[in-house]
């Protein structure tokens, strides 16, 4: 069987044949939207795309749709996806971009979580009115300008813009909804139960067992439920969001590792490192230099 790709920033410049070698976002035209696999994929970035005509056909984990024109299609990090063209030559801008890129100057970590239509649900498919058409059109163009522009502050400028993008997108879900009452979502309410139960206790609580006793489950069926809804396991969730906190106390100086270490309840600052470098790929102590 062969293994999911996973889509990193670099490697979605190579495929879309971008010279643009920023790790942190990337921003693809319509122009530039010329992409060489239909193969399932994940990524390890959130996407916004904003189709302005054409049609695709989108996977997101067992549920295929067709998107059509105009439209937005929302890709959340590790679910696995596969997007087919229907007819040829789909107009489509896209910015993809990291969630610890987006999150650098949030003081809520957990920001980007309470965006329902990044799950893996029907929600990821969001048809737009002319009205709507108009105001993505405006935010885009002015992604693209200051992506390409040699701006000094071209990272603040695009995170100012993709929050104002998050917000239209939130406000054209919440308008969907609106329109069509009757229509169900597929949200497992253990998964938000789960959420919330993690934005407050991951600082002392890192076992899924924990979480389970909580929510009177088991953890075979919180894993279970929580991999169907979002593409990862319980325990990804856990060891993700002790990794944003870790990043977040990094940035702090008055702290040090060993503290940290404490402050994320670790048994000491070896067993914290060795956590930190398997799921970032660099100690805490170079991964702190690296902000300087």
């Amino acid at each position: 069987m062969k293994a999911i790709s996973i889509y990193n920033i670099s490697k979605l410049s190579g495929i879309f044949s971008l010279a643009d070698r920023r790790d942190d976002f990337l921003f693809i035209g319509e122009e530039n939207y010329t992409p060489s696999t239909e193969e399932p994929f994940r990524t390890d970035t959130y996407a916004i795309a904003f189709l302005k005509q054409g049609q695709l056909s989108v996977t997101a984990g067992l549920s295929t749709g067709i998107i059509t024109g105009p439209s937005l299609l929302t890709i959340g990090p590790h679910i696995i996806r596969s997007i087919h063209k229907v007819e040829n030559n789909p107009r489509l801008d896209l910015i993809f971009f990291k969630e610890s890129f987006f999150l650098e100057n949030q003081s809520d970590i957990f920001y980007l979580l309470k965006y329902g239509f990044f799950e893996n649900d029907d929600s990821h498919i969001i048809p737009l009115s002319a009205e709507q058409v108009q105001r993505f059109s405006a935010i885009y163009d002015l992604l693209g300008a200051t992506i390409h522009e040699a701006h000094p502050h071209t990272e603040s400028i695009v995170r100012s813009y993709l929050n104002v993008l998050l917000c239209e997108t939130d406000a054209a879900a919440a308008r969907l909804k609106e329109a069509n009452p009757g229509t169900s979502s597929r949200t497992h309410p253990l998964l938000a139960n789960f959420k919330n139960l993690l934005s407050k206790e991951v600082l002392q609580q890192h076992a899924v067992r924990f979480y389970a006793s909580q929510l009177n489950v088991t953890p075979k069926y919180l894993s279970e439920v929580i991999k169907e809804q979002t593409g990862r396991t319980a325990g990804e969730w856990i060891d993700q969001t002790l990794i944003l906190e870790a990043k977040v106390l990094l940035q702090r100086k008055d702290l040090t590792i060993s503290q940290i270490s404490d402050l994320l309840n670790f048994s000491d600052q070896s067993v914290f490192g060795k956590f930190f470098k398997v799921n970032t790929g660099m100690s805490p102590l170079t991964y702190r230099n690296s902000l300087t």
